[in-house]
């Protein structure tokens, strides 16, 4: 696809969105988080790295917002947490769709463990009648996580 301003434009409103679903999932804003998604979302979540081709147990795979919400409202041993996502490679497939690739890094501390994860981000993007791009698609897979147990000390 030729880059245009429109193109170049509808690019900075995608990195706009990812800014935004970092922010609202970090600051506990679900309201804000679901503005992020089309209401018929799919949502992975790898719950841990794969190896040689193996087979990666799912944290979570999520349909529709109802399901976003029902995970939010259940995952109530969050208690922090930081993500940061890097070096966007986006693609812009047609006025209403695209495609992307996020690095991310994050750390989630809970009630009895803290999580710290490097992996990627893939999703679609689709663009819809009121003029937003929302993530329609996402798949959180990771290259490296750790976990490790909380003790008193570290509350």
């Amino acid at each position: 696809m030729e880059v245009t301003l429109d193109t170049l434009a509808d690019i900075d409103a995608i990195k706009q969105l990812k800014a935004r679903y970092f922010r609202t999932v970090d600051t506990f804003d679900l309201d804000g988080w679901l503005t992020c998604f089309t209401e018929d979302c799919r949502l992975k979540f790898d719950g841990d790295v794969q190896r040689r081709g193996a087979a990666v147990p799912m944290y979570a795979t999520l349909e529709g917002h109802q399901d976003v919400v029902d995970f939010w409202n259940g995952n109530t041993n969050r208690l922090a947490s930081v993500h940061h996502g890097h070096t966007p490679e986006i693609q812009i497939v047609s006025q209403t769709e695209a495609r992307g690739v996020w690095a991310m890094e994050d750390i989630v501390e809970f009630t009895d463990s803290q999580l710290h994860g490097y992996g990627h981000y893939h999703e679609t993007y689709r663009k819809e009648s009121d003029g937003q791009w929302r993530i329609a698609t996402l798949h959180l897979t990771r290259l490296k996580l750790t976990q490790t147990a909380r003790t008193q000390a570290d509350t």
